[in-house]
């Protein structure tokens, strides 16, 4: 009788997918890719602007001794690529490699009276740092009001950030960092932090 475990593997950097996706091939059955935002993201997105960047899989062998090899394995080819990811064991939750961590940092305009041009430039910028603190990722929404005018009459939803660590302690630094640059932006934007998976 066999052992199944199935697993997520996010990329950090999507370019990088085609070759995790061959090195996984090779350890797994019933592999599928899909852009990160219909696993993690509620913002409207358009699909055709970004790439897939998450991998569900699932790995079969004849025992758990096999299984554990098989898995170790993977991860060691995986770090030959020298890439940033995140392994995860998608029935229990439990990270398997350096990300431990995960948090959703909301940028909220409900202070800000006027939206000025480069805001939303700079947000992006902030989806995409990665620092010795741990990683970011968000997506650009399929709206955005424009910049340059008044806020008054306008919703203007809060732009997402999802940011892993390998740490508490590191998740935190890299919330107040990114906290800090959205106040760099403009000081009436307000973040707000929700963690993941604690």
């Amino acid at each position: 009788m066999s052992v199944k475990q199935n697993f997520i593997l996010g990329v950090i950097n999507s370019s990088k997918v085609s070759e995790v996706n061959d090195i996984i091939s090779r350890y797994a059955v019933d592999a599928k890719d899909t852009p990160s935002y219909m696993y993690f993201g509620k913002q409207p997105i358009d699909s055709n602007q970004i790439s897939n960047d998450v991998l569900f899989f699932q790995i079969v062998a004849e025992n758990d001794r096999i299984l554990n090899k098989q898995v170790e394995n993977l991860i060691d080819e995986l770090d030959e690529l020298h890439i940033d990811y995140v392994l995860r064991d998608n029935d229990t939750g439990e990270f398997l490699v350096t990300v431990k961590y995960g948090a959703q940092v909301a940028i909220k305009f409900d202070n800000v009276k006027f939206l000025k041009k480069g805001t939303f430039k700079k947000i992006d910028d902030l989806k995409f740092i990665n620092t010795d603190f741990g990683y970011c990722k968000g997506f650009k929404p399929n709206f955005r009001p424009l910049e340059g005018k008044s806020t008054d009459e306008i919703e203007l939803l809060p732009e997402i950030i999802y940011i892993t660590s390998d740490s508490e302690e590191n998740l935190l630094k890299l919330r107040d960092y990114i906290s800090q640059k959205a106040l760099e932006i403009d000081p009436d934007m307000e973040t707000e932090f929700t963690w993941f998976f604690k």
